[in-house]
């Protein structure tokens, strides 16, 4: 099947047809010849699918668009098989070399499928005479829908149904249509058979960009986003091995010869030696399977195969068995009606490919007998509905045998059926007393209230309550939605917490619950779930219940990569079939560990292999009570049992250095701020305790935020707002309710020092040892021993391959929560020594602070040496950078092994670290490490690749000596309060044997003027390594900052000099260096380049030496001046052309030559002047004031459009427009405090 071509044809199909639809809808609504009754309910579906904040008619071209869909796919597919009529309803007929559907070409000639009645084939012929060919085909059509909703009522609409005033305008097009592609893209296989599958692919596909949408918008998800949001369509694969664990075994124990059991290709061999619990099911008509959340049907359709052969082998002649299996044994539930569509007709279209002859009997049974008994599949779309309160006398009157209990909670629930589902209890009973009350309304024994519901809406209810009623069901299957609670609004939310309280932290673990009440006792219970309930602490409740009150009988733990449409690593699956009754602690489990397959088909081919054998190293037979050794039960199959030993004789990690969790905010953008965005004087770094923080009377405090992948030290740049003991964050409360937003917990350990990791990560987690000081976030949660040594020792168990191999059992995922990580078994070691560990920690800061990005930073350390060469420099520092990362990498291996032998582990864990795994900074394997699937880089790219980010951070360093911000006498900061002067400078460095910029502005004009850009770069390196190899310094740092890496298809090339050394650093300068400078301070640069359209004017200047004076001073010393210069330059050129004498051809080249040379100038000209004009002298005037405390986002905002309140905004910014990353942040931060407006959440000054 190909599934590309099946998705550009959905997510092609889906906007056009949404564009038809409106235009469609809002033709007709202005139609003035559309009767009363057609507006009446073309008005009434505007109004019942309107969307907040769409288009008045959007959410109704929504419903037009995906109903006309699945139509067209449905006859698509049935014009395939020979179903759909006389003729192609949808497809030209073959070999006419003609695209228009072979229905419409024979009604040309006057021939009609027998469905079209005599009134209809009249009136279309007449419009096919006056050429309106299409409204010709729109009639066909509804008449085709007309004749196939007596046989699929849940995909056919009847004749008058609203939708079908709206068609698409395109069905007949010669060109783009929809119809034709989607006749193009849907056919036989290379069997020439129809597969089903499409079906659910297509509806995948077709919601795939709204569910992108809804994605990247970060909303909470409602009863409008949950459907498409949480669509995934199961792997063929995944379904065989559900439903033969499931369906299939029922069978197979009551029938243990059958020769079902050669083509269940998927039945895992149980444990031996223990009795099977699950139910035996001998007749195939006692079988009731329902999938509760079932999309378009997969599970299903793949259930009516398995079914049909069981009726085929219990002998049932073959014209009773489809209808037996649709109307018997097939249930399904789904809150989005496209998917309830699509499933009904899937079931169908199954029941044809085993019974060719079953939709034309059923078809001719009614037209003869007018049958009313056939509904189609029982699939029922669940959908809100308003039931009037019943009184218990009323109920009991009613029912006959009293269902009272549960009846209040299950009317209110159904108020929200669309988004709560099949998770909505649903008593015995309660289906027949609805239908009772519908039959009272409808005979008139019961007054319908005023204003409630009425006999349909009983009905519908009755029907939904009917599929999802309590223990019904001896087989259930199902592949349930994922969402997160945390992303989930209310009602659903709340309902979660009260309803499913063991399992609310996500929908599909609510599901597992909801699944053992749907399901009989001893039923079979068959699911595909995210993995994450297996082991996060969130979870813990849910666990212990499903040990004890089900029973696990086999398990295929799939991990990442089992649904190739959706790819990467956050869709951590599993599959497992369990038996609806309490679980003996010591019965075996099997379990296939599937999770290194690194597609959909490797784990197939492994699954299908591995599940039938006794013996295998991937097979696992495991009891509950092996769980129960490890705290928290998390399913741990795999687990060695010296593994398990080191859980029984350890102590658990948070007895030894309790495991905290830290502050949460609730507006990081208001609160934190990187070290580098505040004034230093308003810092303090070194707090002992909360009362040494609040008499130090600062703002901002060191902030533990977790952070990337570092072992040992650093991912120290955050600070966070503390003032005055963290008034602001503690009493931070939600506006409307007065509710407390932010969540400072753990005060007590607030500025202690720990050990602490990111709990979220790649996948690995790395410790790291932090000082006092710090407050710590809730990302950035923590462990605290009682005393700095032991704070050592919990460091070195904590980044040994021994605790990362107990965490990817315990916490498999990108999340490592308080939870996990203090149940990391700990064994006191007999003589642990404390000098590697401490080495390591040097090490790791030492690199940590090499950088400027560092407020422990004091100058570069290629600085070291003495070196007059800049190669000499950069060769000798990365020299000690390899060395230093070679030593890292021998003490982490020595650590590993030492951990190892202390757990007895030494046979079973890694102890050898790759170079490119060791986490410093500096470490060329581990900074450049290749991309995966990319070649391995040869020593010579490392070594250029370092000295580019060498020569990269000494031009920053020296753009801040010149700034003031860093100084070649002192070591550290500077100039790094707010507005700070020259004059700060000269107090703070007695002698200087280099000034900074007198005004912390430095233009960037290609030598324009004397204190331009390069020059002063030139002047740091003169004053640092010495004048007298300044040119081959140029040289060397120039040839650096060309080093391109190499790739897959193109080899590394060390670079040249170039050909003009001072030129290419000039173009650095203009074109890439605060683009650079973005990327490396996290996009929260102190540098801003002031910068015309074209970047042909710039000037940087300082953050913290800016003053609402800056600007003018731009304008007047630099910005005015580099135009007047380009004046005189332009005046110059047009002397020099009216000095060309002679009128030959030569003397008007050279003429021409002058002319052209002059339009660049003077477009130059206009373009600085134009900028000056428009937005320079304006932001001048304005004189913006800034608060460093407001942080560098909104800083560069109230810059970069002159914010004033009652000014407009300048009309382009005055920051960053010539260079794209910068331009781009710019842009980004402007909407998100659009967005924080728009909230009303204005906090800065």
């Amino acid at each position: 099947m190909n599934t590309s071509a099946l998705e550009s044809l959905a997510s092609a199909s889906r906007e056009r047809l949404i564009e038809m639809s409106v235009a469609a809808i809002e033709r007709r609504m202005a139609d003035p010849v559309l009767s009363d009754a057609d507006r009446a309910r073309l008005t009434q579906a505007v109004k019942d699918h309107a969307e907040a904040g769409g288009g008045r008619v959007l959410g109704a071209a929504k419903v037009v668009a995906y109903s006309w869909f699945n139509r067209l796919t449905a006859l698509r597919y049935m014009d395939a098989m020979g179903l759909s009529g006389d003729y192609g309803v949808v497809t030209p007929a073959e070999g006419s070399g003609t695209g228009v559907p072979e229905c419409v070409q024979r009604a040309r000639g006057g021939e009609f499928d027998r469905r079209i009645g005599e009134d209809v084939r009249a009136r279309a012929a007449q419009l096919l005479y006056v050429n309106r060919d299409l409204d010709a085909y729109v009639l066909l059509l509804r008449e085709y829908f007309a004749a196939w909703h007596q046989v699929m009522p849940g995909v056919f609409p009847e004749a008058d149904d609203w939708t079908n005033l709206v068609p698409p305008a395109d069905l007949l097009s010669a060109g783009e249509s929809v119809r034709a592609d989607i006749v193009a893209a849907i056919g036989p296989n290379e069997s020439g058979r129809m597969d089903v599958e499409v079906i659910g692919w297509l509806y995948q596909f077709y919601i795939a960009a709204r569910k992108k949408e809804i994605n990247d918008a970060g909303v909470k998800i409602d009863k409008n986003t949950l459907a498409p949001v949480t669509q995934l369509f199961t792997p063929h694969w995944v379904v065989r091995y559900l439903v033969e664990n499931t369906l299939g075994k029922q069978w197979l124990r009551a029938h243990p010869d059958s020769a079902l059991r050669e083509k269940f290709g998927y039945l895992v061999t149980p444990a031996e030696g223990q009795e099977d619990q699950g139910l035996a099911i001998a007749n195939p008509e006692d079988f009731r399977v329902l999938d509760p959340a079932c999309g378009s049907g997969h599970m299903l359709t793949y259930a009516f195969d398995v079914l049909w052969d069981m009726y085929a082998e219990a002998g049932y002649p073959t014209r009773r068995i489809a209808r037996l299996i649709l109307e018997k044994n097939l249930h399904g539930a789904d809150v989005d009606g496209r998917a309830a569509q699509l499933a009904s007709f899937a079931l169908t279209m199954k029941a044809v490919e085993h019974d060719p002859g079953f939709l034309g009997r059923i078809e001719r049974k009614s037209q003869r007998d007018g049958e009313t008994s056939w509904q189609g599949p029982r699939i029922v779309h669940v959908q809100s509905v308003k039931l009037d309160e019943l009184s218990p006398a009323e109920i009991a009157d009613a029912s006959g045998d009293g269902v009272s209990l549960g009846m209040s909670q299950l009317i209110e629930q159904l108020r929200y059926a669309d988004t709560y589902g099949s998770l909505i209890r649903v008593p015995t009973g309660a289906s027949a007393l609805f239908r009772e009350i519908a039959h009272r309304i409808e005979s008139g024994q019961r007054q319908q209230v005023l204003g409630g519901a009425d006999s349909e809406e009983w009905l519908r209810a009755a029907d939904m309550c009917e599929i999802v009623e309590d223990g019904r069901y001896t087989t259930l299957i199902a592949n349930p939605p994922y969402l997160g609670m945390r992303k989930a609004k209310d009602p659903l939310k709340r309902f979660a917490n009260k309803h499913y309280k063991r399992s609310s932290t996500d929908l599909c673990t609510m599901f597992i619950e909801r699944a053992a009440s749907l399901a009989q006792r001893r039923g079979a219970i068959g699911m595909i779930t995210m993995h994450a309930w297996m082991f996060l602490d969130s979870y813990r409740e849910l666990r212990p219940w499903m040990l004890s009150a089900m029973s696990i009988d086999s398990m295929a733990h799939l991990g990442t990569r089992a649904f190739d449409s959706i790819g990467g690593e956050v869709v951590q699956t599993t599959a497992f079939t369990i038996t609806n009754a309490t679980s003996d602690v010591d019965r075996v489990g099997v379990y296939l560990r599937l999770v290194d397959g690194r597609n959909e088909a490797e784990k197939d081919v492994v699954l299908r292999t591995v599940a039938c054998e006794q013996k295998h190293d991937i097979r696992f037979e495991v009891s509950p009570a092996t769980f129960a050794v490890i705290p928290g039960r998390p399913i741990v199959y795999w687990a060695s049992r010296q593994m398990l030993n080191a859980f029984e004789v350890g102590v658990p990690l948070g007895e030894v250095a309790p495991a905290k969790q830290g502050l949460a905010t609730a507006d990081n953008e208001r609160f934190l701020r990187q070290w580098f965005e505040v004034s230093a004087d308003r810092s303090y770094m070194q707090a002992r305790d909360r009362e040494d923080a609040q008499a130090s009377g600062a703002r901002w405090f060191p902030y533990n935020k977790g952070g990337e992948f570092r072992k040992w030290w650093g991912n120290q740049d955050c600070v966070v707002n503390w003032e005055n003991d963290g008034n602001q964050i503690r009493s931070f409360v939600n506006s409307e309710n007065g509710k407390l937003r932010s969540r400072p917990q753990n005060l007590d350990f607030y500025f202690r020092n720990s050990v602490s990791w990111s709990k979220v990560t790649a996948g690995t987690t790395a410790f790291r040892m932090y000082p006092n000081g710090f407050i710590f976030d809730v990302a950035g949660t923590s462990l605290y021993a009682n005393a700095q040594a032991k704070n050592v020792e919990v460091l070195a168990l904590v980044n040994s391959s021994v605790v990362f191999n107990v965490l990817s059992m315990i916490a498999p995922t990108v999340n490592f929560e308080v939870g996990q990580i203090a149940t990391i078994p700990c064994i006191e070691p007999g003589n642990f020594n404390v000098a590697p560990i401490e080495r390591l920690i040097e090490i790791f800061r030492a690199d940590w602070d090499s950088r400027e990005t560092s407020w422990d930073f004091a100058r570069p350390p290629y600085l070291r040496g003495g070196h007059s060469l800049l190669q000499d420099a950069f060769d000798d520092w990365y020299r000690r950078s390899c060395e230093t990362a070679e030593e890292a990498q021998r003490l982490e291996t020595e650590n590993n092994r030492y951990w190892a032998d202390v757990y007895g582990l030494a046979d079973e864990v890694e102890v050898d670290v790759p170079l490119s795994r060791v986490s410093l900074t500096y470490n060329p394997r581990f900074a450049f490490a290749p991309t995966k699937g990319a070649p391995e880089r040869s020593e010579e790219e490392y070594r250029w690749l370092h000295y580019q980010r060498s020569a990269c951070e000494l031009i920053s360093w020296a753009i801040g000596v010149t700034m003031g911000r860093y100084s070649v006498d002192v070591p550290g900061l500077v100039l790094a309060d707010q507005a700070t002067s020259l004059d700060d400078f000269r107090a703070r460095v007695a002698e200087s044997r280099l000034e900074p910029d007198d005004d912390g502005i430095i233009p960037v004009t290609g030598g324009a003027f004397d204190d331009d850009a390069s020059r002063r770069v030139k002047a740091v390196l003169r004053v640092v390594f010495g004048a007298a190899d300044l040119g081959d310094n140029i040289e060397f740092l120039t040839r650096c900052l060309a080093v391109k890496s190499g790739s897959a298809t193109v080899e590394f090339v060390p670079p040249v000099i170039p050909a003009d050394p001072e030129q290419a650093l000039e173009d650095y300068m203009a074109k890439s260096f605060v683009a650079d400078h973005q990327k490396e301070y996290s996009g929260r640069p102190v540098y801003w380049s002031l910068e015309s359209p074209k970047g042909t004017f710039r000037a940087l200047i300082y953050l913290h030496r800016y003053t609402p004076d800056t600007v003018g001073q731009v304008l007047t010393k630099y910005a005015a001046p580099f135009v007047d210069r380009l004046k005189a330059e332009s005046d110059a050129i047009g002397h020099e052309r009216d000095a060309v004498k002679g009128n030959d051809r030569k003397a008007d080249r050279e003429r021409a030559r002058f002319d052209k040379k002059r339009a660049e100038i003077d477009a130059t000209i206009a373009e600085v002047q134009g900028y000056i004009d428009s937005v320079l002298q304006p932001l001048a005037q304005r004189r913006i004031h800034l608060d460093l405390d407001d942080g560098v986002r909104i800083n560069r905002l109230k810059l970069a459009y002159g914010w004033r309140s009652d000014l407009a905004d300048l009309p382009q910014p005055a920051i960053g427009a010539a260079t794209t990353d910068v331009k781009r942040g710019i842009a980004t931060d402007l909407k998100w405090a659009r967005g924080e407006i728009k909230k009303n959440n204005v906090w800065w000054s």
